[in-house]
């Protein structure tokens, strides 16, 4: 932290006496449905601390309240001056901005999520340069502060509610596990969703595989939006009976209440504002009773708008939806909706604020952009009269109604800011979000952004899919339209590489359950013309898994129809598994669950998620045996027989399913093959 002083060393002398697939493009829309709403307000507390020392340190208070920290320049400048190296001050919002804006929160005391919000600008407005660091905002460790009990009047019996204290609301991301489901509702339909995690490396646009074959019930990473998560299990998700919805609402706070459970585990989940992202609160109180588990959520510090209360899950494998009361409004009244039609309109694809013609290869790139409009972002205006050049700064349009200051004009594939007016002179800034600078004839189209604010665009998330020719797939986030998205093409492997796919997802209006998404896709040719190369990298080919060494050995090993106990563990060793041309992060080993014994329980399936270290030898830790349902990694449901059914191998490019019938299924391909690991289906362990 650079801090300026003025140090004043007071001495005090004192003298003492002694000492010293498809061929057409698809556009796919999604409805919306009413809900219930409320209104509230809320006002922020303000507190003040003043220390008094020996050695008096002043500090030369600086005034940040009048920056505009909606643009990433100036929100870079800030980060750099007190010093969160938020690198090169180029206006983009790249990963080290991103990681700097996430060191600023934390050492503020916000939460430190990476996303200027209000409370993070509000923070830099009022940001001196003084401050020392906060108390971290997130605390593990939850205090329990009041155990009491209360008898029932209308009979003998006695109800105990226990109330646990947490820090103030706000979003977390405590995450137990690397891959494997995430619990989530879908933005669309409003029903309950598991999200694969999988790999993810934001930096690249070959960083997020795309997975084809999903179990059911589960959708990739990005088909939901953006989401916050704190929470990755082995299993599917499933919806609870229980119930949950929002009562008692004041000036600074409000509760919910979740009927059917009481567990003080619970995580609640809700849409922000105009936007579509499924972000974590957490209660500053929770307490429980029998059958009745109520949060308490503080107002304070919450970005202005509708906030709804999306769903509930306590680590149980249960999703608990909202009903009843779902929405509420933070602060002053505002307006929170937009129409439900719209659709992707332009896909910037730049490299060096170049245009990347179709096919161009851009081999060991690291400053891919990639930018998107949306229909309804636009306001058509007057064709130009005048033939604009790529030097010039200042253009001259139909008349001097055709822009204002701060507006975007989108003028064939260049974007421009304008900056000031002089009739039907524009000063402009050219090639604005890194978009390419260009000449413009005489009658070229016009058409206008009048407020690329977060409230005013249309989409507030989308994700496009990019394939190569032969099928490997990944997926790409690319925020809300009109931010810029740095990439870089490392761990691409060698390819011609056609986007595939664009979903976009509008934020959620107020009084409705679901936000609107659209989906363009074509199967055969490149959604407008988006296409790379890359070819000086490495050729992909699968992991191979081989059964039977030169000798005749088995190579691979497990339990052999074993019974296990509480405490014992359960080992797997695939040395037989040679890795492909992209390196393995994670596996699967997915079990058949069949009744053992005299068990009269149905068959069932089970995975287990496994990070890949230095070796294929993975451990089972059964260190609790349940008669229910389980899904911690180190508890298992007794009563069965569990047989391996299939070994997955996750690369970063892809992964491959190796059965124990011995076929082999690639997601990136329709081709398939075998193994001679024949004995996978005798890898069984018993739980009486």
């Amino acid at each position: 932290m650079i801090k300026k002083y003025i140090k004043f060393i007071i001495f005090l002398i004192a003298l003492i006496s002694c000492g010293s697939d498809e061929s057409a493009e698809i556009i796919i829309e999604s409805p919306q449905e009413e809900l219930i709403q409320d209104t509230a307000t809320t006002f922020p507390d303000e507190t003040s601390t003043t220390t008094t020392t020996i050695i008096v340190e002043e500090c030369i208070s600086d005034n940040n309240s009048t920056i505009d920290f909606n643009s990433v320049l100036n929100i870079q400048i800030f980060l750099n001056k007190y010093g969160f190296d938020a690198g090169d001050e180029d206006g983009y919002l790249g990963q080290q901005t991103a990681n700097a804006i996430r060191s600023f929160q934390a050492y503020a005391g916000l939460n430190p999520d990476g996303d200027v919000g209000q409370a993070t600008k509000r923070a830099m407005n009022n940001w001196t340069g003084c401050e020392e660091k906060a108390t971290p905002y997130v605390k593990d460790d939850k205090e329990e502060t009041q155990n009491t009990s209360s008898e029932s009047s209308s009979a003998p019996s006695t109800t105990t509610t226990t109330t646990t204290t947490l820090p103030p609301s706000h979003t977390s991301n405590n995450i137990e596990a690397s891959y494997g489901y995430i619990p989530s509702v879908l933005l669309t339909t409003n029903q309950i969703a598991s999200v694969f995690k999988g790999v993810e490396d934001l930096t690249s646009i070959c960083g997020v595989p795309y997975i084809n074959n999903l179990d059911s019930g589960s959708v990739n990473l990005y088909q939901n939006g953006k989401i916050q998560y704190s929470k990755i299990q082995n299993a599917i998700y499933t919806e609870s009976t229980s119930t949950a919805e929002i009562v008692n609402i004041t000036s600074n706070s409000f509760s919910i209440n979740l009927i059917g459970n009481s567990d003080l585990n619970f995580k609640f989940y809700f849409i922000k504002p105009f936007e579509n992202n499924i972000v974590e609160l957490r209660p500053s109180s929770i307490s429980t009773s029998s059958g009745l588990t109520t949060a308490i959520f503080d107002k304070t510090n919450l970005d202005q708008g509708y906030w709804f209360f999306s769903f509930a899950e306590n680590s149980s494998g249960q999703i608990v939806k909202s009903a009843g009361l779902r929405e509420i409004l933070i602060s002053e009244d505002l307006v929170q909706t937009q129409n439900s039609d719209n659709e992707i309109d332009t896909i910037f694809f730049l490299k060096n604020k170049q245009n990347i013609p179709k096919g161009q290869n851009i081999n060991d790139s690291n400053d891919i952009n990639i930018i998107y409009t949306t229909n309804n972002l636009y306001d058509s205006r007057s064709n130009t009269t005048n033939e604009i050049s790529g030097g010039a700064n200042v253009i001259t349009l139909a008349n001097e109604n055709q822009a204002t200051v701060g507006e975007v004009l989108h003028i064939g594939r260049e974007l421009m800011l304008v900056t000031g007016r002089d009739g039907s002179n524009f000063t402009v800034e050219r090639g604005y979000l890194g978009t390419q600078n260009q000449s413009h004839s005489s009658g070229s189209i016009v058409r206008a952004i009048e407020n690329p604010s977060k409230q005013s665009v249309q989409s507030s998330f989308a994700y496009a899919v990019i394939r190569s020719e032969s099928g490997i797939k990944y997926q790409v986030a690319l925020g809300r339209e009109l931010s810029t998205n740095i990439l870089s093409t490392s761990k691409c492997p060698n390819g011609l590489y056609s986007f595939e796919e664009i979903t976009i997802f509008s934020w959620r209006p107020q009084g409705s359950s679901v936000a609107y998404s659209s989906t363009k896709l074509n199967r055969n040719n490149p959604i407008f013309d988006k296409q790379f190369l890359i070819n000086n990298s490495y050729n992909y080919s699968p992991p191979t898994l081989l059964g039977i060494s030169t000798a005749g050995d088995l190579i691979n090993e497990g339990p052999k129809n074993t019974n296990v106990s509480k405490g014992e563990k359960v080992i797997f060793d695939f040395s037989g598994l040679t890795p492909g041309t992209s390196t393995p992060k994670f596996a699967e080993i997915k079990f058949t669950m069949n009744p053992y014994g005299s068990s009269d329980k149905r068959s069932k399936t089970r995975s287990i998620f496994f990070d890949i270290t230095d070796n294929f030898v993975f451990e089972i830790d059964i260190n609790q045996i349940t008669s229910s349902s389980a899904i911690s990694s180190n508890t298992w449901e007794s009563g069965y027989k569990y047989t391996l059914a299939s070994f997955i191998v996750y690369d970063e490019a892809s992964k491959t399913i190796f059965k124990s019938n011995q076929d082999i299924i690639y997601d990136y391909t329709s081709n398939k093959s075998t193994h001679d690991a024949y004995y996978l289906d005798q890898f069984i362990f018993n739980i009486p």
